[in-house]
């Protein structure tokens, strides 16, 4: 344990070796640092040094305690401040008390003296561990801040209830948002300000209050705007302690993604599988009688040639139960979908993979990737 440092105002230097030694007795360990007059105690509250606890005694004609007190508390309103005073009534330690000092006692009076000195030095490093985590805090804030502002894609944070705790600027451009818009804002009035950006406004509110009442996640929505971009948003649940507390809803712009679907051709070909394939997305092409999928998906899903699905029943029989509803609500959306869905591997492990997907003129068409991380599916599913 280190020594506490007690700064003296006094006139005795007899007086500071007698406190001095009955606080190490005591076993606190002291280093006792004695000054005398006004000048000679601001010049110590100004030096820096790392103190403890201040000990301002009456009876002191350069330095009086109420200056004294003052000029402790103007300089170092959080160091504690405790005075000795054998002459002081309870009207005068009361008005001393509401200037700031932590008591007032006799410098003789040890039943009093040790137990003041103890909660004064306890006071001291409870208000030292206080600024010290406000200022963690600040730093976490400022490397928090700094990494959402460094992130390619838009972020924003919300509560249970819907109110906005959090956001990048990421966020803000590919929304086109003014920040002073959206800081006194909650979820619902925000998605008020965008639904007009959006192709189908209703459908945009509709699939938007559906992410932001998630009850697990990842859950993930392909959005086209007016001005011909297509947004992707995800959302995940914020957990504390086991327990929900809120949503991080992520938000990147696929569109240059999306075109390149739009480029392929019908029934896409098997070098064409196999070029998406080596970037670690397999191209998927559902119609009403057929699958088709590359056998480069092979690997990925554990399956032989023989045993990957080639029609819808066949891929709604690898998907868990908990992800088919929200399977068959993408798949009647008239215009592009994003999801993540639970796969049965051939070896009876469950792949977390994620689902892009277009309604085209005669099926669908998409990429479905693997997310790296293990999938414990829902407890009673």
């Amino acid at each position: 344990m280190k020594d506490f440092r007690i700064l003296y105002l006094g006139d005795r230097q007899d007086e500071v070796d007698r406190i001095g030694a009955l606080l190490r007795q005591a076993y606190l360990p002291v280093e006792m640092v004695w000054v005398r007059g006004q000048g000679p105690l601001q010049s110590a509250l100004e030096s820096g040094w790392a103190l403890d606890l201040l000990l301002l005694a009456d009876g002191t004609a350069e330095a009086p305690l109420d200056p004294a007190l003052a000029l402790a508390q103007k300089q170092c309103p959080l160091l504690p401040a405790l005075l000795l005073s054998d002459a002081a009534g309870s009207e005068q330690a009361s008005r001393w008390i509401g200037q700031g000092a932590m008591d007032v006692v006799s410098a003789r009076d040890w039943v009093r003296l040790l137990p003041a000195v103890r909660r004064s030095l306890q006071w001291g490093q409870e208000q030292a561990a206080r600024r010290e985590l406000e200022a963690a805090n600040v730093r976490l804030s400022s490397l928090l801040r700094t990494v959402l502002d460094a992130s390619s894609e838009g972020i924003l944070v919300t509560g249970l209830a819907g109110q906005i705790t959090a956001y990048n600027r990421k966020f803000l451009t590919l929304c086109g948002i003014p920040d002073y818009v959206l800081a006194p804002m909650q979820l619902e009035q925000m998605l008020q300000f965008l639904q007009d950006q959006f192709l189908d406004s209703a459908a945009f509110m509709r699939e938007a209050r559906s992410l932001a009442q998630a009850e697990r996640g990842p859950l993930s929505l392909l959005i086209g705007t007016r001005d011909d971009r297509t947004l992707e948003t995800r959302v995940q649940l914020q957990q504390q302690g086991g327990a929900t507390v809120g949503r991080v809803f992520s938000v990147a712009d696929v569109t240059a993604r999306e075109q390149a679907l739009e480029a392929m051709p019908g029934p896409m070909s098997a070098d064409l599988l196999e070029a998406a394939r080596t970037g670690q997305a397999v191209p998927w092409y559902l119609t009403e009688e057929q699958l088709v999928i590359s056998d480069k998906a092979l690997p990925l899903l554990g399956l032989t040639g023989e045993t990957l699905p080639r029609d819808l029943p066949a891929l709604e029989a690898l998907i868990h139960p908990a992800d088919l509803d929200g399977f068959h609500r993408a798949l009647e959306r008239p215009g592009k979908a994003a999801l993540e869905l639970s796969l049965r591997r051939g070896d009876g492990v469950w792949l977390r993979t994620r689902w892009t997907l277009k309604r085209c003129e005669d099926g669908y068409r998409g990429l479905f990737t693997a997310i790296a991380g293990a999938y414990v599916p829902p407890a009673g599913a």
